[in-house]
């Protein structure tokens, strides 16, 4: 065999409509007409060759983009049957510069040779110039994925005046040849390669279809956007309910640096009056503190092997009670479960693995959602908010949304894309809006300038601290009682490197054996234990006449494929 019937072998082979392109249209029939009102009705009949391939159906692909020349087509009333009139089941999406109609049933597969015939209407297709009114269409779209073996296309309209045809690729300037029969233009073009299409211009008589005046394109603009200023309106309510509703009082404005804690206010209760929200992710801060109380004890294990990682083993010592807040009460049942003792590894392997899902349940429930209702609900019965936080804040999400979603939506269906973009933005402004919306008493507020004087405190340099009147001193009492505020605050190295001096073994904290311990050990050691303990519990989720068109010019075009 010699060098040329190899390269014909492998040409033949690589042919796109001989083996990628093995599906075709046998017959494609696209019939227009141009009412009066400047719409034009179309109805396409499409027999599509499966042949032995197994598939849904096919996609039809309609261009919903506009260029400089025309807005963007509007397609209404879209239908798709068979050839015995049988309604063909249909789902849409889009797709960049397409809206995709999806026909065909997912549950089934077929093969062979099926028709499926589309009618829709498109509002303002046609083009005004001064000598005559056009219609410039792109009836077979150049981006069908299959070959056509047979297209035709006709247009029917009053008053024609000129005419031109269009096919081939995108682009392309071949003519086709059109022939009249009384109102009807039509043309016929065989053997179209995929990615090619047909294009037709019609003429009309100048005043043949209405052509819309400023006035009426001013209305139209007016009533496409008439939701455009109703988000804002909207926005700006929800300002005014936070500038009366939402705002917390003045306070002193006056920070002064505190030595201890607020009374009977645990570390993520002390984070939650700060910044009105329940940060989870200090929740090793809570376990610190009841390590320190001496309900629990907390050793760091350091695995064998060359690339050994860090695990921290935590034992129950003593029941809880009274002394505990209804936030760390709770963590510890939900934590130990029927167990004395666990490890932060047993709980990752647990949810990764997929055993003790009651017990990865219950823990990821607390530390989701239950655990900020106990720090809520304390809070406000206490008197740092008027209300529970969460609720303030679910309640008014919920009235945003009622209250925007519409604003979207509506413009959506009537295609008016700017307000709905619009609206969206907006939403999101409310949404941040809402989320402010709660708010905190006389004593919140004092509570919380007392928290920052406690920030300041512990954060200052030691060079600053002698200027503080009547500061603790430096003893491993203070630094127990405030490591875990420090943690909540992200200052625990800050903290610890006052104390740097201090060795000693706490009683409720033990490091791996033969490493020297000291407070800033501790605090470095300790301040994994926030993200070491979170990421074990999160991890259980599993566009012419005359010559001067192409091919794919003009409105219409799209395409489609089998799916």
């Amino acid at each position: 065999m010699n060098i040329r019937n190899i390269l014909l072998i492998i040409a033949i082979f690589l042919s796109p409509t001989t083996f990628i392109f093995a599906e075709k249209i046998e017959d494609y029939n696209v019939d227009i007409r141009i009412n009066s009102d400047a719409s034009i009705d179309i109805k396409e009949s499409i027999l599509y060759d499966f042949e032995s391939a197994q598939r849904h159906g096919i996609e039809r692909k309609l261009i919903v983009e506009s260029d400089e020349d025309r807005p963007a087509p509007k397609y209404k009333n879209i239908e798709v049957k068979d050839e015995n009139g049988k309604i063909y089941q249909m789902s849409t999406y889009n797709d960049s510069k397409y809206y995709v109609l999806r026909i065909g049933d997912p549950d089934t597969l077929i093969t062979g040779q099926k028709r499926y015939i589309i009618s829709y209407k498109v509002e303002k297709a046609m083009n005004y110039f001064d000598t005559h009114d056009e219609l410039y269409w792109n009836a077979i779209g150049t981006d069908w994925d299959a070959p056509i073996k047979k297209a035709t296309v006709s247009v029917t309209a009053e008053n024609i005046k000129d005419s031109s045809c269009y096919y081939g690729p995108y682009g392309s300037n071949s003519s086709c040849t059109l022939t009249q029969n009384d109102n009807t233009l039509s043309t016929e073009v065989n053997n179209l390669s995929s990615k090619e299409g047909v294009t037709i211009a019609v003429g009309l008589t100048k005043g043949t279809v209405y052509q819309p005046t400023k006035e009426d394109e001013m209305k139209e603009s007016i009533l496409e956007n008439i939701y455009f200023p109703i988000p804002i309106i909207i926005f700006f309510i929800y300002l005014f309910r936070w500038y009366k509703y939402g705002r917390d009082p003045e306070g002193r404005k006056v920070i002064v640096a505190n030595y201890t804690p607020l009374k009977g206010i645990s570390p993520l209760e002390s984070k939650t009056i700060m910044t009105e929200s329940v940060d989870m992710s200090k929740i090793g801060a809570e376990m610190i503190q009841l390590a320190i109380k001496g309900f629990i004890k907390i050793d760091k294990i350091k695995e064998k092997g060359f690339l050994s990682s860090e695990d921290y083993n935590i034992k129950k010592l003593k029941e809880r009670d009274e002394s505990l807040t209804p936030f760390q009460s709770e963590f510890m049942k939900v934590l130990f479960g029927d167990k004395n003792e666990i490890s932060i590894s047993e709980i990752k392997k647990m949810a990764q693995s997929g055993t003790g899902a009651s017990y990865i349940s219950s823990l990821n429930s607390f530390t989701s959602g239950s655990g900020s209702d106990k720090i809520y609900t304390k809070l406000t019965q206490e008197g740092y908010f008027p209300e529970n936080p969460s609720d303030v804040r679910i309640n008014n999400i919920l009235v945003g949304i009622l209250m925007i979603i519409p604003m979207i939506v509506v413009p959506m269906i009537i295609g008016s894309g700017v307000s709905a973009l619009t609206g969206f933005i907006l939403f999101i402004g409310v949404m941040i809006l809402a989320g402010s919306m709660p708010k905190m008493t006389n004593k919140g507020v004092e509570a919380k300038e007392y928290l920052e004087g406690l920030k300041k405190y512990i954060s200052v340099a030691e060079i600053e601290r002698i200027k503080f009147h009547n500061a603790p001193e430096k003893t491993p009492e203070h630094f127990e009682e405030l490591l875990p505020y420090a943690m909540i605050f992200g200052l625990e190295n800050e903290w610890a490197k006052k104390f740097e001096s201090l060795n000693y073994q706490p009683e409720w904290y033990t490091g791996p054996s033969g490493t020297a311990l000291n407070s800033v050990a501790i605090a470095s050691s300790l301040s994994n234990i926030n993200s070491s303990f979170t990421m074990s519990t999160a991890s259980s989720g599993s566009s012419g006449l005359g010559g001067s068109g192409g091919s794919g010019g003009g409105g219409g075009g799209g395409g489609g494929g089998s799916w």
